[in-house]
């Protein structure tokens, strides 16, 4: 990704400010912090800002420009889509609860965090019941305040829906203004994402400042957990289906993707792999092109599992690091929003950033511990877009089986 080299000198910036902070520079140190804590909130505040009617706008547009249902094929596709997220989700929540990175730390970070955890909010505090409840509000302008993204999302779906039903020129005029507004406001996240580099400046500045390193076990054991349960994703869960749906031998298929699975770790890209990705399945794997070119780009934007692995994972690691005690009311809120963010920020650049700030908004945990992930950030990004691209080539190999069974 073109901003990656950006973001990383600001957090290797932010590092090293905050080490002089902690030793030459300590006088200064009250004048400082207070400013880099300002730019921090400041630009995950305009983050969340745009990040909730960004999701809303292009799953309305998505829906609303398809011009004819997405046939038999489409809706095998998209079925394998999300039961692979659904199954990564769930490996990334068991290895969280099983191994507790949060946890490993003998320092009470909410405490040293500027804004610590007050608990959960009302609407996720009574167990799953509530958590369900979540999913039809009875006010979605109050739902859109509160940060409700799995309620504006199903919102934005049945819009979408609505919207394909319009007479042509109704349809025509919708489309071309939610089409607009998505536009709009990618612009705007962009222009957000530009100054990436001084928000993670000032984020690690203001956190590495006030936790030193108190917090590199538990950063550690949080990457050995996402390894971990990407693992377990990518071999258990992608290998079973490749044997028992797909009829192929899990070795043999990733040796057959072995060049797009090297290419997308070493670029963080499922969009720079895509043309590798359509080469490996056609001409190493033997799919035909009528079905690999319906599923890759679709895969692409919608079949992100190594993202939403993460995404369960991150926020877990930091509720764990907090103190916050997440029941099974809470996970399930957590599973809801990854589904819905992966899918919805798809092709929104630093996606995943965005993604756990709107899910700890919602659960009523400061954003400002996202810094504590930035250091990790970069490796992780690798592994989980080389799953990514594993994944569609796990459905594109499902959708060839069953294409030639009518």
């Amino acid at each position: 990704m073109s901003s990656a080299r950006p973001i990383l000198s600001g957090l290797v910036a932010g590092l090293a400010l905050a080490a002089a902070l902690a030793g030459p520079l300590q006088p200064w140190s009250d004048q400082v912090l207070p400013v880099t804590s300002l730019i921090g909130t400041l630009f995950l505040n305009a983050l969340k800002m745009v990040a909730l009617p960004l999701i809303v706008t292009t799953l309305i547009a998505s829906l609303g420009g398809l011009r004819q249902p997405p046939g038999r094929l489409g809706g095998i596709a998209l079925a394998c889509y999300l039961a692979n997220t659904t199954l990564a989700i769930a490996a990334g929540l068991l290895m969280a609860n099983l191994l507790t990175p949060g946890l490993r730390s003998s320092v009470d970070v909410a405490a040293l965090l500027a804004s610590p955890a007050s608990g959960l909010p009302e609407a996720t505090a009574h167990g799953w019941e509530s958590a369900l409840l979540l999913l039809v509000p009875g006010n979605l302008t109050q739902a859109a305040a509160q940060g409700n993204l799995v309620a504006l999302v199903l919102a934005a779906v049945m819009l979408g829906l609505a919207l394909r039903l319009l007479p042509d020129d109704l349809r025509s005029l919708q489309h071309r203004f939610w089409e607009g507004l998505q536009q709009m406001l990618m612009t705007i996240t962009l222009w957000v994402l530009r100054v990436a580099p001084l928000g993670v400046f000032a984020l690690v500045t203001s956190s590495a400042s006030q936790l030193g390193w108190s917090v590199l076990t538990p950063l550690l054991w949080f990457m050995a957990t996402v390894l971990l349960a990407l693992l377990l994703h990518a071999a258990v869960n992608l290998g079973l289906v490749l044997w028992r749906l797909a009829r192929v031998s899990p070795v043999e298929h990733a040796r057959a993707m072995s060049p797009a699975l090297w290419m997308a770790f070493s670029t963080a890209s499922s969009a720079a792999t895509l043309p590798l990705t359509l080469s490996c399945l056609n001409e190493r794997a033997r799919v035909s092109p009528q079905v690999t070119g319906l599923t890759v780009p679709l895969g692409a934007s919608l079949n992100m599992d190594g993202t939403a692995l993460y995404e369960c994972v991150a926020v877990l690691f930091i509720a764990q690091l907090l103190g916050a005690d997440l029941g099974l009311g809470e996970q399930l809120v957590i599973v809801l929003m990854a589904l819905a963010t992966s899918t919805g920020m798809a092709g929104i650049p630093a996606a995943s950033l965005v993604a756990i700030a709107l899910i700890l908004d919602q659960l009523g945990l400061p954003a400002e511990a996202l810094a504590l992930l930035l250091v990790t950030d970069r490796p992780l990004d690798m592994l989980r877009t080389t799953v990514n691209v594993w994944s569609d080539s796990v459905a594109a190999r499902v959708v060839a089986r069953y294409a030639d069974r009518r």
